[in-house]
């Protein structure tokens, strides 16, 4: 099997001391007929042993590891040498010991999981499969050929085999599974900042290659493999919860992983983190009532900086999102207060439309979506000119001071007259927002 490779990578191969091997990712995806990713490759030398011109910019970035990171115009590749690794107890992710090696075998069996242990030799424009990565590959599955010494050793790797698996829509070897279900504490080893990434990845699984529904898969693993302790605790809790069956079909962590489903990628944490208080109040008040204010709270603390270390930015967003999922759950909002609502919240709005609608879509029951007329409200707002912020009252600041409103009170009297205009945009003109001005500070005199 010839593979199509970038020319660049044939002439660093032309002009190397020793062969270049591409291998990982990019090598399983040409097999695997699937999109291509960033190029690794491998050799039996040390990068600086590897002679290459300088038209090749060269950077060691792990001397450890030998890992460098090779240009060629826009071409980048990633080249390791063949090496043994050895880990400490635990899963702690990096080897305490490196030895490099010439045998490409050695190699292979210290790499993760048998598709990414798959070679292509550029001198020889042929594939080495020292590990039967192929027959994997073509049977789609998610292999590793040491499983136990392969967790035990990496703990993220745990993690890395769902997301695989997901995005590439593969199952995963019975004893791979179990080996991974075995070790699933080497977690603990592994930063939280590392983690997150995976869990970010797994939320976003259906984006890599189109596979439908693979965060959903992603999830459901997460859960099968008893990970979540490692990543969202509460959401363990969530498990077999069961709700009220006039509202939710689901379990709470089953209602979750649907919501998930039904989310865009953009707002997939929140969806996520959404019921993630209902465990607590279940176990606190006996009863689900106010679990979005203790949903808000969980997320600032398992999100913040004790837990995954997510920017602040997007735990903001989450915990916003989290704590108004639940609004006009009633139906019966007055349409005033929701018009001021949506405009205070504007920017964030569309991103609540679709939580909600996840969320009603995920309960498995036949409810008249809210979302919709909170979606219609913002669309009015926009056909009809409402002032979304203070500035765009047509009306200057000064006039309240020209007029004798007290400087502490000016902040208080915008803020109504800004309410007034949003719920009858009309009224944003100058000569109502002076009369009205006018009869504040007649109020004050007197």
């Amino acid at each position: 099997m010839i593979l199509e490779i970038p020319e660049s990578l044939r002439k660093l191969n032309s002009m190397s001391a020793c062969p270049i091997y591409a291998v990982g990712g990019f090598v399983r995806n040409k097999i695997a007929g699937l999109g291509d990713t960033d190029i690794d490759i491998a050799g039996p030398a040390a990068p600086e042993a590897l002679g290459i011109s300088r038209r090749y910019q060269t950077k060691i970035v792990n001397y450890k590891l030998g890992t460098a990171i090779i240009r060629y115009g826009d071409d980048k590749f990633e080249y390791t040498p063949f090496r043994v690794e050895r880990y400490a107890d635990g899963g702690a992710h990096s080897p305490i010991e490196v030895r490099f090696t010439t045998d490409i075998r050695q190699d292979a069996m210290r790499r993760d999981f048998t598709c990414n242990s798959v070679y292509y030799d550029v001198t020889n424009d042929k594939i080495v499969d020292p590990l039967g990565g192929i027959a994997d590959i073509e049977k789609k599955i998610i292999r590793s050929y040491n499983p136990q010494r392969t967790f035990a050793s990496d703990g993220l790797r745990i993690l890395r085999m769902i997301r695989l698996a997901v995005e590439l829509g593969f199952k995963i070897d019975g004893e791979t599974a179990k080996a991974a279900q075995a070790n699933a504490d080497k977690l603990r080893d592994i930063s939280a900042e590392r983690r997150r990434d995976e869990l970010n990845k797994i939320l976003l699984a259906d984006t890599r290659y189109g596979v439908e529904f693979a965060h959903y898969r992603g999830l459901r693993l997460i859960q099968q493999l008893g990970l979540w302790k490692y990543l969202i605790p509460q959401l363990e809790d969530a498990a077999g919860l069961m709700q009220n069956p006039k509202y939710h079909k689901f379990d709470v962590l089953e209602h979750i992983n649907r919501t998930v489903r039904y989310s865009p990628p953009d707002i997939r944490l929140a969806a996520l983190m959404h019921d993630v208080g209902k465990p607590y109040c279940m176990a606190k008040f006996g009863n689900m009532h106010g679990h979005e204010s203790v949903s808000a709270h969980i997320v600032r603390y398992t999100l913040g900086e004790y837990g995954l270390k997510y920017p602040n930015d997007v735990i903001d967003e989450v915990e916003w999102l989290c704590q108004n999922h639940m609004y006009d759950m009633a139906r019966n909002t007055r349409e005033s207060k929701m018009r001021i609502f949506v405009a205070q919240n504007f920017d964030r709005i569309d991103k609540l439309v679709e939580l909600m609608a996840a969320d009603d879509k995920a309960r498995g029951m036949d409810e008249p979506p809210r979302e919709i007329r909170i979606a219609r409200v913002k669309q009015e707002l926009i056909d009809e000119n409402a002032p979304l912020t203070l500035s765009e009252l047509k009306l200057d600041g000064s006039v309240l001071i020209r007029e004798g409103i007290q400087p502490v009170k000016i902040g208080g009297v915008l803020d109504e007259l800004w309410r007034a205009c949003v719920v009858e945009p009309r009224l944003n003109n100058e000569e109502w927002l002076l009369k009205q001005v006018k009869k504040y500070a007649e109020t004050e005199e007197d």
